[in-house]
């Protein structure tokens, strides 16, 4: 190899030149081979976050994918409650406007002159006179003996309270 120094530079020596040597240091291939080593590791590390990064983000995105689900049919249950509601509302409103028309009938036919006019017309009735007419006084107990005979075909079945009033009646 070189024996001298002045044999290994040749030429300027202004840049001053770093001496090659020959031998290579075995720690540096020890440390390229531990650096690749922790790459590795590294690698496989950084793969198996990577792959437990993305079951977290896969989970997450299920959670809020459930959860607006969720969210969208208890919207629609509002929606179609508020619907139902709706239409109950306006048949309730259709009820009463028929109701008011039917009271509104009601109280055309029941007046005395249109009851009065019908009857002339399609049943041909008439006023009756004083002379048609006939009285009855309520004011006497024309059922006495009526009475009598109830109360008499139930005396086999006499109780106190049943005498006391026959008592009290006589």
């Amino acid at each position: 190899m070189v024996g001298r120094e002045y044999d290994y530079i040749k030429g300027n020596t202004a840049i001053k030149p770093k001496r090659k040597s020959g031998i290579r240091r075995p720690d540096e291939k020890q440390k390229q081979i531990q650096r690749k080593k922790i790459n590795r590791k590294k690698s496989i590390l950084s793969k198996h976050r990577r792959q437990n990064d993305r079951k977290y983000m896969f989970t997450v995105v299920v959670a809020i994918f459930t959860l607006g689900c969720i969210t969208i049919a208890g919207d629609s249950n509002v929606y179609k409650m508020q619907s139902q509601t709706s239409t109950i509302e306006s048949q309730i409103k259709q009820a009463q406007e028929e109701n008011e028309a039917l009271k509104v009938t009601l109280l055309k036919f029941s007046s005395l002159n249109n009851i009065e006019d019908k009857a002339k017309a399609k049943l041909s009735m008439h006023i009756p006179s004083k002379e048609q007419t006939v009285t009855i006084d309520f004011s006497k107990d024309y059922f006495e003996s009526l009475e009598h005979e109830e109360t008499t075909s139930n005396t086999g079945d006499k109780s106190l309270l049943t005498k006391l009033k026959n008592l009290i009646k006589f």
